[in-house]
């Protein structure tokens, strides 16, 4: 039985965000929705050793799987984007500490490098809730850290560390580092922003959901996630969890926008989110032409639609949600920023209802040939029955015939 995640390892995970490569990383971890799946990986030397160890032993073991993660930002007060990394370990005298989101390990992998320190130690999180910056064992927790020598930057093979096990005079309390609580989301940035940190002028916004197309005013129930058939627990890239999607249908993204507007920070007026589709080789996500203008602290939804082909089986694709501000000269991303990956399957009913329709077609085809049928009014009605199974099979099964909203 899969280990739920509170008695195994506690993993403190850390994002510093001084190279635009990784710059996203904690922009997508506060805009996916609930239960989504990001893959993190690090070289085994920005591992504290004890932290390694327990990813090893997952690895070895993943029935011991899910374990608990708690995610966090940190940096040097007075960093700014771009600057130089420190020379110096975090310090929580001197640094910007902020849980950024809590999260469960449900997939580990380990690459080897030519030695151990150059092994590549993958692993994928689940996202859950969002941990108050302002809890109490946030201070006691990265003091411990620091006095293990267990934070980033510093001095190599001594600190030097990006992922830890939560000390272990805070292990009665992880509790409270673990949180499903959504509401925290505000606060987070909040955080970013008065500290300040180099996020101090980004754009914030998050999938809240996503809903089959309503007719009406109200949205309609948020579509569950599902992991994908083909995951494994140990796989440096095979652990997906997927919106379940159906061909010919159109959908709706629910994006919440936050700007803390009490401490001066403001949204440019022409800022948008652009929505791209990612490995649609069949071209099967419709999207919007226009991007989503990004109105600060308000919850608006963007429209798109499933196409259809010819193949029975689930296909994989996704959409790439980016943060776009016009005339903005930086390799560093101007804000949130995220990827939703689908299953896009047929309906079986459909599939079913067309066969029928086809064979019944066939059937009373075949029946205009018998010697028994002679009046031609009784043959022109068997014909026109025939005609009209035809087309709702074909209807049911190409996209030719495809259902208009």
């Amino acid at each position: 039985m899969a280990n739920e995640g509170g008695a195994g390892p506690f993993f403190l995970v850390f994002d510093t965000c001084t190279h635009a490569r990784y710059y996203g990383d904690v922009h997508e971890v506060l805009a996916l929705p609930q239960g989504s799946i990001i893959r993190y990986e690090y070289k085994r030397y920005l591992f504290k050793a004890t932290a390694a160890a327990a990813l090893d032993g997952l690895v070895n073991d993943p029935s011991k799987l899910p374990a608990d993660a708690l995610l966090m930002y940190g940096q040097k007060r007075g960093y700014r984007q771009g600057d130089p990394d420190s020379p110096g370990m975090l310090r929580w005298e001197d640094s910007v500490f902020i849980p950024t989101r809590s999260a469960r390990i449900v997939a580990v992998a380990r690459e080897r490098g030519a030695d151990p320190e150059s092994d590549v130690l993958h692993f994928h999180l689940e996202t859950r809730g969002f941990v108050d910056p302002d809890s109490k064992w946030l201070e006691p927790m990265v003091r411990a850290l620091e006095g293990a020598n267990s934070l980033p930057f510093g001095r190599r093979n001594e600190q030097y560390a990006w992922i830890s096990l939560l000390p272990d005079s805070l292990r009665p309390h992880r509790g409270a580092l673990v949180s499903d609580d959504q509401l925290p989301w505000s606060k987070v940035i909040d955080s970013l922003v008065t500290a300040p940190t180099q996020f101090e002028k980004d754009v914030f916004w998050r999938v809240r959901q996503i809903c089959r197309a309503s007719h009406t005013a109200a949205p309609s129930e948020p579509l569950p996630l599902q992991d994908r058939k083909t995951n494994l627990r140990v796989h440096t890239s095979r652990w997906h969890r997927d919106y379940p999607l159906f061909e010919t249908e159109r959908y709706e993204i629910f994006v919440q926008t936050y700007a803390p507007g009490a401490h001066g920070q403001a949204v440019p007026g022409d800022a948008t989110i652009a929505m791209t589709s990612r490995d649609d080789d069949q071209g099967l996500i419709k999207l919007s032409a226009n991007p989503l203008e990004i109105v600060p602290n308000e919850t608006s939804s963007q429209r798109f639609s499933i196409d259809t082909d010819a193949a029975l089986e689930s296909r994989y694709a996704g959409v790439r949600l980016e943060t776009q501000v016009p005339g903005r000269e930086s390799p560093f991303p101007a804000g949130s920023i995220c990827t939703l990956t689908f299953a896009i399957r047929k309906r079986v009913y459909r599939l079913v209802l067309g066969v029928l329709f086809l064979v019944g077609a066939a059937i009373v085809g075949t029946s205009l040939t018998s010697p028994k049928i002679t009046a031609s009014l009784e043959k022109g009605g068997l014909a026109g029955l025939a005609l009209l199974l035809d087309a709702t099979g074909i209807w049911m099964l190409t996209k030719q015939f495809k259902i208009i909203k």
